[in-house]
C-alpha cells in the first residue's frame, strides 16, 4: 500500500493555486499528512473541495487518490511543504484526516467521520454528527453540538464540551474538562491534576464515570434525576446536595447509594 501511494504522489499533477477546485465522490477521504499552520473546515452543498491558502508565495496544490484516500498537498515552487493558513470548504459527507507537528483546526458542520491528530496546536469543534477522533498533545479542544461519538484528547490543556448529544471519552493530564448541556448515553472524563465539571442529563441506562487524580469533580444534574451512584475517594470530601439512600459504606474510601429510582451507573473517583 505504502509503494502505490507513494507511485501516486510521484504522478500527481499539481494544480493552480492559492484556489483550487477539485471533485470528490461519495465514500472519500480527504487527508492532509504533516502538515503545520491552520486549517479551516466549512462545509458546502457541491461534490467538490475548494482549498485556499493564505501566503505571499507561489504555491501549488498537489492531489493524489489511493482507494478511498484523497491526499492533499500545499507545495512551493521546490515542490517543499509549506507551512500555511489553509481554508478548505468540503461536502458534509466527506471523511476528514488532518494530522500535522503543529496545527491548529477548527471543523464545522460535517457529517462523518473526522480524525485529528497533532502535536501541538488548539482544536475546535463545532456541529459535527458521526465519528470524531481529536487529539493534541499541548493545545486545548473546545467541542459545540456535536452528536454521535466523540473521543478528545489533549496532554496539557483543558477540554471544553458544549450542547453535545455524543457519547464522550475525554481525557486529558493537567487540564480541566468541562461539559455544560450534555445529553449522552454514556460518558468517561479523565484528568490526572485537574478538574471535572458537569452540566446535563443522565439518560436512563446510562454508564457515566467522572475521574481525577489530584482535582475536584463537580456535578450540576438536570432533573428528572435517577442514579446508582458509586464514589472513590481516597483522599479528600464528598457533599451532595440530593437526598440519598446509601447501599454501602467502607471506611470512608467507598461509597454507594441510589438518587430517585436508580438505573444510570455514575462513578465518581
Amino acid at each position: 500500500m505504502f509503494e502505490i501511494l507513494f507511485s501516486v504522489l510521484l504522478l500527481g499533477t499539481p494544480t493552480s493555486a492559492p484556489d483550487t477546485v477539485f471533485q470528490v465522490r461519495q465514500g472519500d477521504e480527504l487527508v492532509l499528512r504533516n502538515f503545520s499552520g491552520a486549517v479551516d473546515v466549512e462545509v458546502w452543498d457541491r461534490d467538490e473541495v475548494f482549498a485556499s491558502a493564505d501566503s505571499e508565495g507561489s504555491l501549488t496544490f498537489r492531489t493524489a487518490r489511493a482507494g478511498k484516500e484523497l491526499v492533499l498537498e500545499v507545495l512551493d515552487r521546490k515542490r517543499r511543504n509549506r507551512t500555511e493558513d489553509l481554508y478548505l470548504r468540503v461536502p458534509s459527507w466527506i471523511d476528514l484526516d488532518i494530522s500535522g507537528p503543529k496545527v491548529d483546526v477548527e471543523v464545522r458542520g460535517l457529517r462523518s467521520h473526522v480524525r485529528i491528530r497533532a502535536l501541538k496546536g488548539d482544536l475546535e469543534l463545532a456541529d459535527i454528527a458521526g465519528t470524531i477522533e481529536a487529539s493534541t498533545v499541548e493545545g486545548s479542544i473546545d467541542a459545540v453540538a456535536l452528536e454521535g461519538y466523540a473521543r478528545l484528547k489533549t496532554g496539557h490543556d483543558d477540554i471544553t464540551v458544549d450542547e453535545c448529544r455524543a457519547d464522550l471519552v475525554l481525557e486529558t493530564v493537567s487540564g480541566d474538562i468541562s461539559l455544560s448541556a450534555v445529553v449522552a448515553q454514556d460518558i468517561e472524563a479523565r484528568t490526572t491534576d485537574g478538574d471535572v465539571d458537569f452540566q446535563g442529563r443522565f439518560l436512563p441506562g446510562g454508564a457515566y464515570a467522572f475521574r481525577s487524580h489530584g482535582g475536584e469533580l463537580g456535578l450540576v444534574l438536570d432533573p428528572p434525576v435517577h442514579a446508582d451512584v458509586t464514589v472513590l475517594v481516597y483522599e479528600g470530601e464528598f457533599d451532595s446536595d440530593f437526598p440519598i439512600r446509601t447501599k454501602s459504606f467502607h471506611s470512608g474510601k467507598d461509597l454507594q447509594f441510589t438518587i430517585g429510582d436508580g438505573g444510570s451507573r455514575v462513578l465518581l473517583e
